[in-house]
């Protein structure tokens, strides 16, 4: 008992010699904890030890990395630069060094010590990863990006000048080419490309898209369609939302003949809410009819786009409306219109989808040759497959291939604009 007393005694006031030369020191605890993800208090840990003794390396450099991992590269870029003093040849360090920079968002320093490790001739996965690092920066440096499509496809369509279902109209006989329906065959290509400058608040950016269509009939070469378009302006992008306005010319030529060209502006916001987009947009154009002075018009149109996306399955709606003022009334008209289209996902190479829409017209003067204020209401039923042939893994460029069938019902007050037509499309796309 007296000897478990004075072994008591002499533990509580000069404490036990083996213990306090076992425990860790503020430095080894630091990293201990650093290893396992604490980073809070391993740092309180290392500016202990910093304190002690703030000319030890291995203290700055476990400092700066909590530092780092804390997101406070200042600090750990003042712990690094300690370190590289008392050891200038520490290539870790300047790795290191070269991440606070790229952290801050000063790129050529970030590059300049990236560079300095490569030149050491580090292990791959050193190399390797500085690699990935440069190359992130480079893209984060790119301002033009060029994107684009080009489809080729051929079609079969069962009446191309959508000739009346009736050819006589009113008790009167039609004649000539249009009379009665007459199927085609025709072949179409285009081409878009598109252009983004990102300005360096990169919220902001410019686009521009060109567009040219041509579409060449077998037979019915009067049909033949050259069409270009070319839009351009700013756009303004955020987690919330995405803003594109643009200014917008388009020129279109029929059997090599000036038939059309319009100007104007278009508008289009984007809305994020939970598993959907919110799209709404507008334009204003005005067009030039080159065949027909009386058909200049200026066209407004407004339209509301929601896409629902859940899972591998995509629910998209449209809605417009429409109106049209030209120089004659009786060719100017009110339009409005809904279309509904489901698409699913059934790999990553097969799509389908199928689509209904509805689009009602009325016109602003009766027709001075019928006497009769043609009101229209066209049905349309859209089915369709589409199948990734090939995608490059490390591009953007693609090859797809779509088979699309449609069906379009008008009827109208004026028997001349009541027309069935049938129309299937086989065409390629390469996306770049």
């Amino acid at each position: 008992m007296r000897l478990l007393f004075i072994v008591s005694f002499f533990m509580l006031f000069f404490g036990c010699p083996a213990l306090a030369a076992n425990a860790p020191s503020d430095f080894e605890q630091g990293r201990q904890l650093f290893l396992s993800g604490n980073y809070s208090e391993a740092r309180t840990c290392f500016d202990k030890a910093f304190r002690e003794d703030p000319a030890n390396p291995d203290v700055n450099f476990y400092l700066g990395r909590t530092a780092f991992e804390l997101g406070d590269y200042e600090s750990a870029l003042m712990a690094f630069d300690r370190v590289l003093i008392m050891d200038p040849a520490a290539t870790r360090v300047k790795l290191e060094i070269a991440r606070c920079h790229l952290r801050l968002g000063f790129k050529e320093m970030a590059k300049q010590y990236f560079r300095e490790v490569l030149a050491t001739n580090p292990p791959e996965s050193v190399w390797k990863n500085i690699e990935r690092y440069l190359a992130a920066i480079g893209e984060g440096d790119r301002r033009h990006f060029f994107t684009g499509t080009l489809t080729v496809g051929v079609n079969w369509d069962d009446n191309v000048y959508q000739s009346p279902v009736s050819d006589t109209v009113l008790g009167i006989q039609l004649t000539g080419p249009t009379a009665s329906p007459k199927s085609d065959q025709i072949y179409d290509a285009t081409a878009v490309v598109n252009h983004v400058y990102l300005f360096e608040d990169q919220q902001f950016s410019w686009k521009t898209t060109f567009t040219n269509y041509n579409a060449l009939y077998e037979n019915q070469q009067d049909l033949d369609v050259y069409y270009l378009a070319l839009s351009s302006g700013p756009v303004w992008k955020t987690d919330r939302f995405m803003w594109n306005n643009n200014m917008i010319v388009k020129y279109i030529d029929v059997e090599h003949d000036r038939y059309l060209s319009s100007y104007g502006f278009a508008t289009a916001l984007t809305l994020p809410a939970g598993p959907m987009l919110l799209n709404f947009g507008g334009r204003i154009e005005g067009k030039n009819n080159y065949d027909n002075a009386f058909r200049d018009a200026t066209n407004y149109m407004a339209y509301f786009n929601p896409v629902l996306v859940v899972g591998a399955n995509r629910l998209s709606a449209n809605f417009y409306k429409e109106i049209e003022n030209a120089e004659a009334r009786v060719y100017g008209y009110d339009r409005i219109g809904w279309s509904l289209q489901y698409e699913r996902q059934f790999s990553e190479e097969i799509s389908a989808f199928a689509s209904i829409g509805l689009q009602k017209s009325d016109y602003k003067e009766q027709d001075p040759f019928f006497l009769v204020t043609r009101a229209d209401t066209v049905e349309e039923l859209k089915a369709g497959v589409a199948k990734l042939l090939w995608q490059s893994g490390t591009s953007p460029r693609s090859l797809s291939s779509q088979l699309v069938y449609s069906y379009l019902d008008s009827d109208s007050n004026l028997d001349l604009y009541t027309y069935r037509k049938n129309v299937v499309t086989l065409s390629m796309t390469l996306g770049f």
